[in-house]
């Protein structure tokens, strides 16, 4: 089995908005990851509220951080796993389909929310995203593994997608 999971979790504050409601972005990478081979769709909402928010199977966190919460979820799941953040606004499933661990931004930055993952990947028990990854072996992801935080780098982005 082949799982996506989303992770639209709530509000930025760099952002000012939420970021997984821009674009109709979490919907978008559902069919992305359905494309790339993903049968089972999950989108870790935040909270049990924000499910309504979300067409697809949702799940809130279960733990204190989104760290431990994912390898809370990671521990459950069977098989391999795609992540991707609801800000992947240019992730596709080209990209999808090409990723062999963590990916790398253009930038050259560890992408760990976009890593595919199996079920005995070494992921670390940590509240940090960026330590959870560290065993994970790195792969090119390029611009279309780039995330975006704030608006500036949205408007950048939304560049490329017109």
């Amino acid at each position: 089995m082949h799982t996506g999971i989303i992770l639209a979790g709530g509000k930025s504050s760099r952002m000012g908005e939420d970021k997984s409601l821009i674009n109709s972005n979490v919907e978008r990478l559902a069919n992305e990851m359905r494309k790339a081979g993903c049968d089972r769709i999950i989108v870790m909402c935040g909270s049990k509220d924000r499910a309504e928010l979300f067409d697809e199977e949702c799940v809130a966190d279960s733990k204190e951080s989104l760290a431990e919460s994912l390898l809370d979820l990671i521990a459950k799941i069977r098989g391999t796993i795609q992540l991707a953040p609801c800000d992947a606004y240019l992730a596709d499933s080209i990209l999808f389909s090409k990723i062999r661990g963590v990916p790398t931004d253009d930038y050259g930055n560890r992408q760990p929310l976009l890593a595919r993952l199996s079920d005995n990947s070494p992921l670390t028990s940590s509240e940090k995203i960026s330590e959870m990854f560290k065993k994970i072996p790195s792969c090119e992801g390029g611009i279309k593994a780039r995330n975006t935080n704030t608006p500036e780098e949205l408007m950048e982005i939304q560049s490329y997608l017109n």
